[in-house]
């Protein structure tokens, strides 16, 4: 049972903390970021930025970023970002092509979430709010 425990503990360590976008660094360390890949017909795309932008006041008080790459494009849909590379991110999410994605990277630049579907705002910041990170900043 013990050695279950820690088979365990170390997968859930490795999955959290395995996966990281370092082509975010510079961002993350004061921000979360979320990634929305897709082609720029996709309208899951156009669907996940919607409802994100429906509550800004919501992405502000988490300290988030919220990024749309498409193509060789990413823009900063909410919050500032210096220029990034849009192959580098789709390196990092192991997203391929114009498939649609989203990504949330936590501030310690770990992958939080992955998700091919629109992720509902509530469910995006729920997971957030669970964070140790934003427990600590809520006091």
């Amino acid at each position: 049972m013990k050695i279950m425990l820690a088979v365990a503990l170390l997968l859930l360590s490795t999955v959290s903390q395995g996966f990281s976008m370092d082509g975010l660094s510079e961002l993350t360390r004061k921000n979360r970021v979320l990634a929305v890949f897709g082609g720029a017909t996709d309208g899951r795309l156009r669907q996940q930025i919607t409802l994100l932008m429906k509550k800004t006041d919501d992405l502000a008080d988490r300290d988030m970023i919220v990024l749309q790459v498409s193509g060789d494009t990413v823009s900063a849909i909410f919050g500032s970002a210096p220029d990034l590379d849009a192959d580098a991110l789709r390196a990092g999410a192991e997203a391929s092509g114009d498939e649609f994605q989203v990504i949330l990277v936590g501030k310690d630049g770990g992958i939080k979430l992955r998700s091919n579907q629109v992720v509902a705002n509530v469910e995006i910041f729920d997971l957030i709010d669970r964070m140790p990170m934003r427990r600590a900043e809520n006091g």
